[in-house]
């Protein structure tokens, strides 16, 4: 199954955050048990990436506060590439060390699926990555022309944001047209349920029609798992 989105916000900040934060094929693993009434919720995810004929894998803590609100979250993530015949050819490895919560209610249109995913879990934090010291070239999502990340084999850190759909809500009509639950706009569930995306705010710009527009770099996959601690 592929995956590939653009979120649909007014403010400048997710302009630059969302052209192509979802342009992500995935493959469900397991699926994913969600805790409910911890402090702290450790999670997994693990899936292939079809667009880029990739392998994924997150592996992050959320910890909560009072009202169940997100006080922090720490997010480790791999990504390797592969060319035609299965060979490595590019890796991004990363953490995001200082990750808190900006809205449980973020929504963004998805071109593929045709919908409004909501209540989406919008992280920002500061963290680290490092990538295969190689300047590589690909067509991002069959659709950006770009050249991957190349820190040059070195750890270096870059402002990074996770987005997080527990429920995998989502709306056939724009919420702000029609709220989520109403007869005309029922809300529904993607079939492969929660999800997670990892990205890199690393300076890659490219032309949309809302026009120059920071690309996010990194994993998204299905949940696989998680465990209240």
């Amino acid at each position: 199954m592929k995956m590939k989105m653009i979120v649909k916000k007014n403010s400048k900040l997710t302009k630059t955050l969302i052209t192509a934060s979802f342009l992500i094929g995935i493959i469900a693993i397991i699926t994913p048990v969600m805790a409910a009434g911890s402090n702290r919720v450790l999670f997994m995810a693990i899936g292939d990436d079809l667009d880029i004929n990739a392998t994924n894998l997150i592996v992050g803590t959320i910890k909560f506060g009072k009202d169940d609100e997100i006080t922090s979250m720490k997010v480790v993530f791999h990504q390797r590439i592969y060319d035609e015949s299965g060979k490595k050819v590019y890796t991004m490895i990363g953490m995001l060390k200082d990750g808190f919560l900006e809205t449980k209610h973020y929504y963004f249109f998805c071109p593929v699926f045709q919908v409004w995913f909501i209540n989406v879990w919008l992280v920002m934090g500061e963290g680290v990555f490092k990538t295969t010291d190689t300047n590589y070239p690909i067509t991002y999502r069959n659709w950006f022309p770009i050249t991957m990340p190349n820190t040059e084999g070195k750890f270096v850190p870059a402002p990074m944001l996770m987005l997080l759909s527990p429920t995998a809500e989502y709306c056939i009509y724009d919420p702000e047209e029609d709220l989520p639950g109403s007869d005309t706009n029922p809300v529904e569930t993607l079939p492969g349920g929660a999800w997670v995306l990892t990205a890199v705010l690393c300076g890659i710009i490219v032309q949309t029609p809302d026009g120059p527009t920071q690309l996010p770099i990194g994993p998204i996959s299905y949940l696989t798992k998680s465990w209240e601690i």
